[in-house]
């Protein structure tokens, strides 16, 4: 991709300057391509807590708790 491309006005054409020649824009170069989605890190996060317990019968469950980031609108 050039570092610059010509600027171009809501009409579909080159938009100039008062010399005539036409306005440029940087490019963003330099980007690397994101990869593949990134999953979290496991544990809590903010605002969250977790609990786990073991019942009777040997079964696990967990405890999520978590805080509203926002107060509720009324």
């Amino acid at each position: 991709m050039p570092e610059e491309l010509p600027l171009i006005g809501s009409d579909g054409k080159v938009v100039k300057n008062a010399d005539g020649k036409p306005l440029m824009v940087k490019t963003r170069g330099g980007l690397k391509p994101s990869g593949p989605p990134v999953a979290p890190a496991p544990g809590a996060t903010a605002g969250e807590s977790r609990s786990k317990e073991k019942g009777e019968d040997g079964r696990t469950s967990e405890k999520l708790k978590i805080e509203p980031s926002v107060p509720p609108a009324n």
